[in-house]
């Protein structure tokens, strides 16, 4: 599939996908109108070196939008509800995310599940708004992983004997709560700078 055709598929599809939450592009990069560029030229921004067809396709795939990605779009999609709090280890985090209300709180736990049953099973997944989710599924090993449910929302803790591995966890971390704070233009920025 030609570059193009990549960029249009893609582009039709996350309006799409945006438009299931009620936004725009535009809103999803934060910005407003007079300096926004076209969906299409965001798109073919995107689409660089390191997302090619296979990432996109397995990006939007059936069994991603109903798994990971349905989930992580609701979380971003409800991003102002969520507070987080990491403590940093000298091999770690422990990090603690929650919501007031219930139903984020269990999207929360669902999706932290989740990932850690496919970190588990070796499953990764296409996720390129994420730097650091590809390597903790690479090097799933060099880690160790436990969570424990709060009425409102889940603590984990991910520590590492490989200081190279308690970089890429710091690194998540500090991703996370990019996500949180600021929602889809975090997401996106994420996606623009591994297209780059």
């Amino acid at each position: 599939m030609k570059r193009r055709n990549i960029t249009f598929l893609f582009g039709s599809m996350f309006s799409g996908f945006l438009a299931l939450f009620g936004l725009s592009s535009k809103q999803a990069v934060g910005q407003t109108p007079s300096d926004a560029r076209s969906s299409g030229d965001m798109m073919g921004g995107m689409m660089g070196s390191n997302m090619s067809n296979m990432d996109m396709q397995g990006m939007m795939s059936h069994s991603n939008m109903m798994g990971p990605m349905r989930l992580g779009m609701e979380l971003f999609e409800r991003h102002t509800e969520i507070t987080r709090a990491t403590d940093y280890l000298s091999n770690g985090i422990i990090d603690t995310t929650v919501s007031s209300n219930p139903e984020t709180a269990k999207a929360i736990q669902a999706h932290v599940i989740e990932m850690y049953a496919r970190l588990a099973d070796n499953r990764p997944f296409p996720y390129p708004m994420s730097n650091s989710v590809p390597t903790m599924f690479a090097k799933s090993t060099k880690y160790k992983r436990s969570y424990e449910l709060l009425p409102t929302g889940i603590q984990v803790t991910e520590t590492s004997d490989d200081p190279e591995m308690v970089k890429v966890i710091y690194a998540h971390a500090r991703e996370l709560d990019r996500f949180v704070k600021e929602g889809m233009p975090a997401m996106m920025r994420g996606m623009m700078s591994k297209a780059g």
